[in-house]
């Protein structure tokens, strides 16, 4: 059993990793502020075939400061964001960290999109940053 597993605030979408996390970063790009109302998301990489995933979610579409088109992923119950896809990384899945049932298992190893920061979203100074995904 993955110790990478949850859903959304009302359990209508659940999901499964079967393998560890590709990646795991902080994003602090304007869509991803948008998405979640912070400074920044918190996700995680998993390959499509490396997931389960239960419920059906509802898409909506937008193209990313990096031009690739990304499609945010959220339960139509209770509304909340659980996955993002994007044009530039097909077959993978970006998952929400706050959507893991132990979100303390999420563990950033990286900063994108730096340079959108808000003066006020304070992140950890030891991680790597970048300005582009």
């Amino acid at each position: 059993m993955s110790e990478f597993k949850g859903g959304c605030m009302c359990g209508a979408i659940r999901y499964e990793l079967q393998t560890e996390p590709r990646l795991s970063f902080l994003c602090q790009c304007r869509q991803c502020q948008r998405i979640t109302g912070t400074g920044h998301s918190a996700e995680f990489v998993a390959s499509e075939a490396d997931t389960m995933i239960s419920g059906a979610l509802k898409f909506y579409e937008l193209t990313a400061d990096s031009g690739n088109i990304v499609t945010s992923g959220f339960c139509p119950t209770c509304g909340n964001p659980v996955l993002k896809k994007s044009s530039g990384y097909p077959g993978m899945l970006f998952f929400h960290a706050a959507t893991l049932d132990n979100p303390t298992v999420f563990k950033p190893q990286t900063v994108f999109w730096a340079a959108s920061h808000q003066p006020w979203d304070y992140v950890n100074p030891d991680l790597e940053l970048k300005q582009y995904t």
